[in-house]
């Protein structure tokens, strides 16, 4: 979970401001809302010694130090500082350049997470955490989920958590445009449609299915072990979904049936190929058919 300290002597942005920016925080590293901390300290008069706060002629950028776990990867913390720097320069009307963060990595003992001394090794005093989730670092290598970052959102009109009635929804995936240009695009329009992975960052980690369940909760519906449905309370939480692609727009995918609501992190997008689809017979159980009946 970072924690993030912002100074100037201006005087705060305000809640909302500072709300908005850390959902863009959780976001970017796929987290759940309220797992990023972030202050806004103003600073006195003749307390701080930088010259371009003495000027007087522009407003003020802050400068803030970010803590985070040693576990996130150098392209996470890149992507985490750059979208900073972005959303602060939006959000405060400063130039972006003129925002300078400092980054302190938390190793054993010097993060407290929720009553508990994070440690790297699960040693006496603290409990090793990786993940926001309670997954240890132990358990987990540098190619752990936790090291992937977002390539682009999803902008829709679709918020709500609804399962159906996805086919005629459209949506914009926008690639990051600090880490993307149009070359990465190129050829895609054409194809006709698209595979798209994402995570299903509104899903609680509290809702996570590890067992067995009736889908969707139905008891009418057999009990199927969460990797034999494709509902969204996964353990990675993680989405896999084909939609129509419309047209390419500089770093904007238009897709038709994209189920996937606004905000969602976009980890990959491939274009979808015939010969990926299956070879025989597709089988599958008659509840499949009745749940998947409104769904598109």
């Amino acid at each position: 979970m970072p924690v993030i300290r912002l100074f100037s002597p201006a005087p705060s942005p305000g809640a909302a401001v500072l709300g908005e920016l850390a959902d863009s925080v959780t976001a970017l590293l796929g987290l759940d809302r309220g797992h990023c901390w972030l202050w806004w300290q103003r600073l006195e008069p003749d307390t701080f010694h930088r010259p371009e706060w003495r000027d007087g002629s522009t407003a003020p950028a802050p400068v803030g130090f970010v803590v985070c776990k040693e576990s996130y990867s150098k392209a996470q913390v890149r992507q985490l500082l750059r979208l900073l720097q972005v959303r602060l320069g939006e959000l405060l009307g400063v130039p972006r350049e003129e925002v300078y963060l400092a980054v302190q990595r938390a190793s054993e003992g010097e993060l407290l997470v929720r009553d508990q001394v994070w440690s790297l090794d699960g040693s006496a005093g603290g409990t090793a955490l990786s993940g926001d989730d309670g997954r240890t670092d132990t358990d987990m290598n540098g190619d752990a989920i936790t090291d992937l970052v977002p390539i682009a959102h999803v902008r829709n009109e679709r918020r709500e958590l609804i399962d159906d009635d996805w086919g005629q929804v459209a949506s914009v995936i926008r690639l990051d445009a600090e880490r993307f240009t149009t070359d990465a695009l190129l050829s895609l329009d054409s194809f006709s449609h698209l595979e798209v992975v994402f995570h299903f960052h509104r899903v609680p980690l509290d809702k996570v299915q590890e067992g067995a369940r009736h889908p969707r909760n139905n008891p009418q519906w057999p009990l199927a072990g969460i990797f034999a449905q494709r509902g969204k309370n996964r353990p990675n939480r993680i989405g896999v979904s084909r939609c129509r692609l419309v047209k390419t727009d500089g770093l904007d995918l238009h897709v038709v049936g994209l189920d996937a609501v606004d905000g969602t992190p976009v980890l990959d997008i491939k274009p979808y190929l015939r010969q990926f689809g299956p070879r025989e017979e597709v089988v599958q159980p008659e509840w499949v058919d009745e749940l998947m009946r409104d769904y598109y």
